[in-house]
Order: structure tokens, then C-alpha cells, then sequence
């Protein structure tokens, strides 16, 4: 008998979440669209929007005329605003604390200054302080959503080279101290999630978002809208061989710093990016000779992406080594003149610059997509 309680209490619940997954996407909508959608029944149909309705989830917005004769048929809008979310983007230097709606729309966000040097104990205390002040000002608050730079382990362990930290359990420790569900998500994963949906862009099945960001290169796949979850993001581990032979990490060598040290080491004197490429541009040959081993390294990673995914689009978030657009161009006719050789389809590209408040939008899409998942609380399906 129990068996069979739990049995429909799933069903139940996986109906639910069918339904409202469709209405996020696709707001607004009719009880008769989602019923022939889903493939429930309408009186399944209103049982779940009636649930939706009294928790604020979903409201009735209007009426529009069918088209056939009748009523005019009552639409459906998902309730962003039903619940907050806490949005985290934790940078070497920084850390953003976003209070947001439930697609991400910001609503209030404040830096908090850390240091990479510090424990992870005394990083995270700052940040825990801020966010438990945020928490008991709202009553609302449902999850809170994690962006860092590193690998996310399944249980919530975070290790990042870039903060020194090893498999630090983020989520145990806030969701005692907060009292609400955490999800952490690598940064590359929350910056590529925001841009793609940001960008709506239905021509474009299979998008790779390449981010060659300060601290690392990672990347994510999308497949019709959705998130590959096989594919880890940590690109940046990929191993290349170097302008001296040597075999390096993809990160080590198509960098800022790399690039500066490179040119140190040629010249016996130190220039920041920005003026090795003015040097470049004025024809010193030093800077032109830096400037284009980071355009073969792109290049190649690039290349790699292209025979891996054959993706239709590739979005670049360019870090400000490749912010220069003819730098940028050069990388990219490099690979495509390559892979043209092999006959293989070209992409389209796109640069976007994200900034550390869309990782946190990210993050709460994240969220907000786990918090309305099949493992939801009982509460919210």
C-alpha cells in the first residue's frame, strides 16, 4: 500500500514539474495548450494549476479568443516574483551578493571585498554574514545559488585553483547556517547558461560558449536550449605544446599573464597587455611575435571545439587579451582556415563581454531550474 502512495505521489509530482517547466518557458499560456503539450488530461491540468495558483506560482493574467468559436480562453503566467533567490559570484578580489527574482532579474546586489589570500573559512564568513543579513530581511528567500571558479563536485565540494581552495563544502555549510537549499555551479556554466538564454536564439541547435575569462578557460555545450551536463567546462586543462616545446596547460599559455611574461622574457622588460598591443600594432616585432602565438593558442583551442562539437554557434567571452578586434579575427580566421581544410562545417561566431552580475543571474537560473526540478522540495511541487 505504501509503495503505491509513493508511486502516485511521484507521478503527481512529476506532472507538476512537466507542467511548470513548460509554463516557464512559454508564459503565457492556456490550460488547453499545456494539457495537449504535456499530454494530461485537462481535468489533471487544472488539478496542477489550481496547486500552482494557490502557492502564487502561476497566475491568470487575461483572456484571448480561441480559434474556433467559444470563451475566450483564461492564460497562464509563471510568478517570478513568487519567491527571492540569493545570487553568488565569487570573484579572486570580489564577491557579488544579488537578491533575485526566479528567472534572475535582479532586484538588489552589493560587492563584497575578499582576497584570494585569505582562508576559504574567513572568505566565505564574509560572505555568509552578508547573506544571512539579506535572509532575515526577507521572508521569501527559497535557494541560493553559488557561481566560483573551479570544479563543483556532485555533494557541493568546491576546489579552485584560483582561490586556493581544496573541496571546501560550501553547500553543508550554508544550508545550516541558512536554513535554505544551496546549488553551486562552476562560473563558466553560469556565464554561458545567462548569455544563451539572454539570447533566445532559435536558429542555432548546438552552441558551444567558450569563456577565456581571467582566471581560467572553460566552456559549456547547449543542445536546443539545454545544458550538456556531460561536458565538465575545465577547457583549460586541456594540454598544448607551448612555443618552447614544452607541453603546457591551454590556460598557462593563452592568458594576459602568460602573454606578458612571454614578452618580458624576449624583450628584459615588463609591458602590460594593453601596451604590447599598441607595440604590435606599431610593428615591434617582439609584440607581433606575443600577440600571434596567443592568437595560434586560441586557435587551436578553437579548432579542438569545432572537430569535438561541430557546433553551429561559438560565443566567445573574450577576456581583454582578445578584446583587441583584429587580434580576435585572427585567432578565429586561423581556425576556420583549418578546419576548412578538413571539410568541416564552419560555425558562426559571437564575442560577448559577461560581467560578474549575469554569473550571478546565472547561478539563480541554475537555482530557480534545480528548486523546480523533479528533486524539488514538497513544498514547491
Amino acid at each position: 500500500m505504501f509503495d503505491n502512495v509513493g508511486n502516485v505521489r511521484f507521478m503527481q509530482k512529476l506532472n507538476r514539474e512537466k507542467a511548470l517547466s513548460f509554463i516557464r518557458k512559454n508564459s503565457p499560456v492556456s490550460r488547453n495548450e499545456l494539457a495537449k503539450i504535456t499530454g494530461l488530461s485537462l481535468s489533471s491540468i487544472t488539478n496542477i494549476i489550481n496547486f500552482f495558483i494557490d502557492s502564487n506560482l502561476v497566475t491568470e493574467t487575461g483572456r484571448i479568443k480561441n480559434a474556433g468559436a467559444g470563451r475566450r480562453a483564461v492564460m497562464l503566467e509563471f510568478n517570478a516574483s513568487a519567491y527571492s533567490i540569493i545570487a553568488i559570484n565569487i570573484e579572486p578580489d570580489e564577491a557579488t551578493v544579488s537578491i533575485t527574482d526566479l528567472v534572475g532579474g535582479i532586484l538588489e546586489s552589493e560587492s563584497v571585498a575578499i582576497s584570494k589570500k585569505e582562508t576559504a573559512d574567513k572568505v566565505l564568513s564574509v560572505i555568509e554574514e552578508r547573506v544571512l543579513s539579506v535572509i532575515g530581511k526577507r521572508a521569501n528567500v527559497k535557494a541560493i545559488g553559488f557561481a566560483v571558479s573551479g570544479h563543483v563536485s556532485p555533494d557541493g565540494k568546491v576546489s579552485s585553483s584560483v582561490m586556493d581552495w581544496d573541496r571546501v563544502d560550501v553547500k553543508t555549510r550554508f544550508e545550516k547556517s541558512c536554513g535554505v537549499l544551496v546549488y553551486i555551479s562552476n562560473n563558466t556554466k553560469t556565464k554561458g547558461l545567462w548569455t544563451i538564454r539572454a539570447l533566445n536564439d532559435e536558429m542555432h541547435k548546438n552552441i558551444v560558449f567558450l569563456d577565456m575569462s581571467s582566471d581560467g578557460i572553460g566552456i559549456i555545450n547547449a543542445y536546443e536550449g539545454e545544458i550538456n551536463a556531460a561536458v565538465a567546462g575545465e577547457f583549460g586543462h586541456t594540454v598544448i605544446s607551448a612555443a618552447d616545446g614544452e607541453l603546457r596547460c591551454l590556460e598557462n599559455v593563452c592568458s594576459v599573464g602568460y602573454s606578458e611574461l612571454r614578452y618580458e622574457e624576449l624583450s628584459g622588460e615588463p609591458v602590460p597587455i594593453s601596451d604590447i598591443h599598441k607595440r604590435a600594432c606599431g610593428g615591434n616585432k617582439i609584440a607581433r611575435r606575443v600577440i600571434d602565438e596567443a592568437c595560434g593558442y586560441m586557435s587551436a583551442a578553437i579548432i579542438n571545439l569545432i572537430m569535438m562539437f561541430e557546433p553551429d554557434l561559438i560565443i566567445v567571452n573574450a577576456s581583454e587579451l582578445f578584446e583587441i578586434e583584429p587580434m580576435y579575427n585572427a585567432a578565429i580566421d586561423l581556425a576556420v582556415s583549418h578546419t576548412a581544410r578538413l571539410a568541416m562545417k564552419t560555425p558562426e561566431f559571437k564575442k560577448v563581454f559577461v560581467a560578474s552580475a549575469q554569473s550571478a543571474q546565472g547561478a539563480a537560473q541554475i537555482a530557480a531550474d534545480e528548486l523546480f526540478g523533479i528533486s524539488a522540495p514538497d513544498d514547491i511541487l
